[in-house]
């Protein structure tokens, strides 16, 4: 691998992209499933098109930033140049976005809507003291995006309870990050991805509950490792991998207590890949 190709991979963080595609899966079974494998693989690219973009755009947001702090991102220490990503980027986000109007006028709002946030989030998150919630709304838009293709009328109850599962997930993963750069770890936040199965099992009508009790399991095993590295000095990156890592698990359980089993299987199996792929390719 050369070190052009490693710089791009760091700064797509393109290990974590499988969680996008769990996150999809959750918003189309709310949708009902669809038998429509075409609109399915189509808007689960564009998501991941948009996350890939975002990656892009945050690091060249964040560039002066990352010079004085992290050093070593791609944009920083100059094995890519700042001008060539944000127009990378730009135009990446930009095509992913346009290319829903194919999926209908109702698909192409919401995602124009989720770009948005994408793009606000990255420009303003470094002096923006609540921007956990632009990371936590950008994240939960992709069920919304993804359950709009699938139907456009989309179960609210479901659909709101579960965006508000992996907000509090993403909003407890964003702020234990935030100490990455120091090392020091912030304990609290792992209580966010505790209460965010909970939350999802107490509105959501369980559908397989053998199947809502086993991803149940695994999510709980990965909730007590997060909780473990975090009571260790350095714990702070691995706490980090596997609560991203983890997003495709909390997909798994949603996808349990809906009752879709060949889609809790798949984001099992995102979850193991990002797990995989972490060690040699962190995507952080």
């Amino acid at each position: 691998m050369t070190s052009r190709i490693r710089a791009w991979l760091d700064l797509l963080r393109a290990s974590n992209v499988p969680t996008c595609i769990s996150n999809v899966l959750v918003g189309w079974a709310i949708g009902g499933a669809p038998d429509r494998i075409g609109d399915l693989v189509f808007i689960a690219g564009v998501i991941c098109a948009i996350y890939l973009a975002g990656m892009i755009l945050n690091d060249v947001a964040d560039a002066p930033w990352d010079r004085r702090h992290r050093a070593d991102r791609p944009i920083a220490c100059n094995l890519i140049r700042r001008g060539t990503a944000g127009i990378i980027g730009g135009l990446v986000l930009a095509a992913a976005t346009g290319s829903t109007i194919l999926l209908g006028p109702a698909a192409f709002t919401a995602t124009a809507f989720l770009a948005a946030l994408v793009l606000l989030y990255d420009l303003a998150h470094r002096a923006w003291p609540i921007a956990v919630l632009g990371m936590s709304l950008c994240r939960a838009m992709v069920y919304l995006v993804a359950a709009i293709v699938a139907t456009e009328a989309p179960p609210s109850i479901p659909l709101f309870v579960s965006m508000l599962a992996l907000a509090l997930w993403i909003a407890g993963l964003t702020l234990i990050a935030r100490r990455e750069s120091v090392g020091k770890p912030l304990r609290w936040p792992v209580i966010l991805l505790f209460i965010s199965p909970l939350a999802a099992a107490l509105w959501i009508t369980v559908g397989n509950m053998p199947l809502a009790v086993l991803t149940g399991s695994l999510l709980l095993l990965q909730l007590l490792w997060i909780a473990s590295r975090l009571m260790q000095p350095a714990g702070v990156v691995p706490a980090v991998l596997a609560s991203i890592a983890g997003i495709a698990l909390l997909d798994a359980f949603l996808l349990g207590l809906m009752g879709f089993p060949l889609l809790a299987v798949i984001a099992v199996s995102c979850f193991l890949f990002v797990t995989i792929i972490h060690r040699p390719l962190p995507g952080t």
